[in-house]
């Protein structure tokens, strides 16, 4: 059984358009595209879409408070409408966290409150952990630390709840390279040739959109029904797996005693099987600042009523409207 997702109690109203918008050149040959939404005198938040390699998605808007908040959106380097569209090279974490610099200071913002979710927490924490200063407060769900057991559940762990979707996609790959996944699919999908690459993306894309949570996507059938943006979207995935996502080992928990006096939430769905709450748990008891919210029926994803109430409460507390 599919449980619905619930998505029209808590949430602000759709907005249409951003207010304001454009490409910031970042160097390197990128072109960084950015909007801006809710009141231009309202505390800004800076929202940090997930991946790598995914984009702004319309309903992250309904996050961001009208009246009280201004909401900074952002494509990643290669990502949505950034230039050049799937890029990797001049691709590593520490250009996209320098890319958020040249933004806040592009914006003309002093200090602004980071929301990460999923691959954008991880990308949240690197960025506050790096510039504490600019942070007024910082909220992080589906919080992915990109540690060895973090990497692990993610291409094996999570088999011991869907056995049948992660058999599945393994035997795609020859008998010999099941035992190491992730080798096998990044090594494919960061081949140049699209007969290659193609349709392990497509085969991986499959495997994740069921296993993101308990309530997750009908599979598809079709091994070549995939997009050419899902196709660049799952490169700079495999390119940031390939590189284990530019961090030393055990890099983001151990540099979290910097975020000390930031204030901010942690958020987990009890039933987020992409990024467990065993994650959001160890960040928590480093984290102390830290107000931690385990959430009983939410899953991993921003269009789930349940995760993103406390969401959008604790962004409303740090604003201080709440």
């Amino acid at each position: 059984m599919r449980w619905p997702l619930r998505q029209d109690t808590v949430f602000f109203p759709p907005v249409a358009n951003p207010r304001a918008c454009g490409h910031l050149d970042c160097g390197d040959g990128h072109q960084v595209w950015w909007e801006l939404t809710g009141n231009p005198a309202g505390v800004p938040v800076v929202v940090v879409h997930g991946g790598p390699g995914g984009s702004i998605r319309p309903y992250y808007r309904r996050l961001i408070d009208p009246d009280r908040q201004q909401g900074v959106f952002f494509d990643q380097r290669g990502c949505g409408k950034s230039l050049p569209a799937g890029a990797l090279d001049h691709n590593t974490t520490p250009d996209l966290v320098a890319d958020m610099e040249r933004l806040r200071d592009h914006l003309g913002f002093e200090r602004w409150i980071v929301l990460g979710g999923s691959w954008g927490s991880t990308l949240a924490l690197t960025y506050a952990e790096a510039h504490p200063e600019r942070v007024a407060g910082l909220v992080v769900s589906g919080v992915y630390l990109a540690r060895a057991f973090d990497v692990w559940w993610w291409w094996q762990g999570g088999g011991h709840v869907f056995p049948e979707v992660f058999a599945a996609r393994d035997a795609w790959l020859p008998a010999a390279e099941r035992g190491d996944p992730r080798s096998a699919f990044v090594h494919r999908i960061l081949d140049p040739d699209p007969a290659i690459h193609r349709p392990a993306a497509h085969i991986l894309g499959m495997a994740e959109s069921q296993t993101l949570d308990l309530w997750p996507a009908a599979p598809g059938d079709d091994p070549c029904g995939i997009t050419d943006a899902a196709v660049q979207s799952a490169r700079i995935f495999a390119h940031f797996e390939a590189h284990d996502y530019f961090f030393a080992p055990d890099q983001l928990l151990r540099d979290a005693r910097r975020l000390a006096g930031i204030p901010g939430a942690i958020i987990a769905g009890r039933s987020d099987m992409c990024t467990p709450p065993q994650s959001a748990w160890d960040l928590a008891q480093v984290w102390t600042d830290a107000r931690l919210h385990i959430v009983p029926a939410a899953g991993h994803r921003w269009n789930d009523e349940q995760l993103c109430r406390p969401i959008i409460a604790e962004l409303a507390r740090l604003a201080g409207a709440g």
